[in-house]
């Protein structure tokens, strides 16, 4: 969504709040035992919810099919989802750019230390495609480096394209790469990598 049809639907949601508020002014004038005023009440209520469900529709949501079965990996992958799921947030609600620019921060920093703990449960398992692996890491963090600097210099035309590329990425990585390492790390003792991760 771009930001000019963000700033479209945020006019249109307070053109239909304030219609909604002077409706029900006008409602009581029929008097407080009429309907229509409560049933507009309602509807002001039910407005914030309403446009949460719409805003959540793009995040992305944790299903089974990207369960690894490693509890460490999944962890990280849920938290990498909910930084994703923050910064889509952040600009659907316009928030400030510190606040944005934060959270891509963060994001970027989770993403390096957890490629750490995966590379290292990789190499200490044997992983025989580790290196394309790190590869496909290296290449990950590098375009996040890129988008994070087109954001800062083209905030409104870039934050979309970076939104719709990490969630494509993180999907596919863990959907697709991730799963080629499974086997290698379930059949190890990850009680000891945890340790020295």
């Amino acid at each position: 969504m771009t930001s000019f049809t963000k700033g479209v639907s945020m006019f249109l949601l307070s053109i239909i709040i304030m219609a909604l508020l002077i409706t029900t002014v006008l409602g009581f004038m029929l008097g407080f035992s009429h309907p229509l005023p409560w049933i507009l009440i309602g509807f002001l209520i039910f407005i914030p919810y309403l446009h949460e469900f719409l805003i959540s529709r793009h995040n992305i949501k944790w299903d089974p099919s990207m369960d690894t079965g490693i509890d460490l990996i999944d962890g990280d992958h849920k938290k990498l989802i909910s930084l994703i799921n923050q910064l889509q947030n952040a600009t659907q609600y316009k928030v400030d750019d510190h606040i944005i620019d934060q959270i891509m921060d963060d994001l970027l920093n989770y993403t390096k230390y957890h490629f750490d703990r995966e590379e290292l449960l990789m190499r200490s398992n044997q992983y025989p495609d580790y290196e394309n692996h790190k590869n496909l890491h290296k290449e990950m963090i590098s375009k996040m480096s890129e988008c994070m600097e087109e954001y800062k210099s083209r905030p409104e035309n870039t934050i979309d394209d970076a939104l719709n590329f990490l969630k494509n990425w993180l999907i596919h990585h863990i959907k697709g790469d991730d799963r080629k390492y499974i086997p290698y790390i379930k059949n190890s003792n990850l009680n000891n990598h945890e340790r020295t991760i």
